[in-house]
């Protein structure tokens, strides 16, 4: 529950604050992108102190720095400030995004059998995703009513998130003699798996919001709740099959889905298209990261794992900061159809790295 109230401070940025940013403050494209990409490029710092954080000093330490970030974000924006104000608010979410999530993921496989780990991992993602679906939406409700409402709400569920996190139970004693940053090099072709198919979202949350006609700016929120829906529906299910059959066709199944999905993005914004959309990227997302959870755990253990899953958020993160930022002169020159095609062709270009690294299970 900590967890959730904390990720929904954050959600109910995802497309209300570009509009925000953009109608709002008239700040411009390439601002807009450095601003949402901010947070992200913040995570591949974090990296190195977040994971031999959590190896040392155990995950409920991260979650509760993690939530306080959160609120001390929520309440800079409250205040309505400068770019300064924005961009350190920013900074704060990114720090409290790679302190929350790969100590939470850390924390699942201590709970279940190796066999079951799969369907764990699903579930829990699963129990995520509710802030993703509702959040959007009621930014977008609430920033039309006012950004103070946007902000407060933001700042009501950090704050329950922050004292929820002092109720967390008992978890396995850490290992202080972990070392400050364990690096294995299996991890590299899943890490580099979560980057290709990642960027397009960096893409689509920066300039969807800014690029569709001013009706269809609700519809976008309703993009994001059909992502995250789906991600809700399949996750469990993508788990299961990881547990029953392994990764390596999942992943395969999920790279042609999320590209599928993001070039009909291409198509003219209405409300059928970008729903579809969402369903689409979400279920290809759900194939792609249970599996790739499932994996990293297996290929770590105790002393390291909390490295392992704050390196998956460091690449989600970039993903995203570069799609962000990136994208921002690719939009201004070409257009938002040209970065959508080209995030669309870096998806597809980790379905070679499967086939070479990712093998059936026997």
């Amino acid at each position: 529950m900590s967890v959730l109230l904390s990720a929904f401070s954050i959600n109910v940025f995802s497309g209300s604050l570009p509009l925000y940013l953009y109608r709002s403050r008239g700040f411009s494209v390439d601002a807009i992108g450095v601003l949402v990409g901010i947070a992200f490029v913040v995570q591949l710092l974090a990296t190195l102190l977040v994971g031999p954080l959590v190896d040392r000093r155990g995950a409920r330490l991260a979650v509760r720095l993690g939530s306080g970030c959160y609120l001390l974000a929520a309440l800079l924006f409250l205040l309505n400030g400068t770019w300064v104000l924005i961009g350190t608010a920013r900074i704060l979410q990114g720090l409290g995004f790679a302190l929350v999530v790969p100590a939470a993921y850390s924390m699942v496989p201590n709970l279940v059998t190796p066999r079951f780990r799969g369907t764990a991992m699903g579930g829990f993602g699963a129990f995520l995703n509710v802030a993703l679906a509702a959040g959007p939406p009621l930014g977008l409700w609430l920033l039309r009513q006012s950004p103070t409402a946007l902000f407060a709400a933001a700042v009501v569920a950090a704050t329950l998130g922050l004292a929820v996190s002092w109720m967390l139970g008992p978890e396995p004693s850490a290992d202080r003699r972990a070392g400050l940053f364990t690096y294995d090099a299996r991890w590299t072709p899943l890490l580099a798996l979560t980057f290709l198919t990642v960027v397009y979202w960096g893409v689509v949350t920066a300039y969807l919001p800014i690029e569709v006609p001013r009706e269809q700016v609700t519809a976008v929120g309703w993009f994001f709740t059909a992502d995250a829906v789906a991600v809700l529906v399949c996750r469990i299910p993508a788990g299961f099959f990881t547990d029953r059959y392994g990764a390596r066709w999942l992943f395969l199944g999920g790279i042609g889905l999320t590209a599928a999905a993001v070039l009909l993005l291409l198509a003219p914004a209405s409300l059928g298209i970008l729903v579809l959309a969402g369903i689409g990227t979400g279920a290809g997302a759900a194939l792609l990261f249970p599996p790739t959870l499932v994996e990293l755990s297996n290929r770590s253990h105790d002393r390291n794992r909390g490295t392992a899953m704050a390196l998956f958020s460091t690449s989600f993160a970039a993903a995203i900061g570069v799609g962000s930022l990136a994208g921002a002169p690719i939009v201004q020159r070409f257009g938002f159809g040209a970065a959508i095609v080209l995030s669309a062709l870096v998806c597809l270009a980790a379905a070679p790295l499967v086939l070479a690294t990712i093998h059936e299970n026997r």
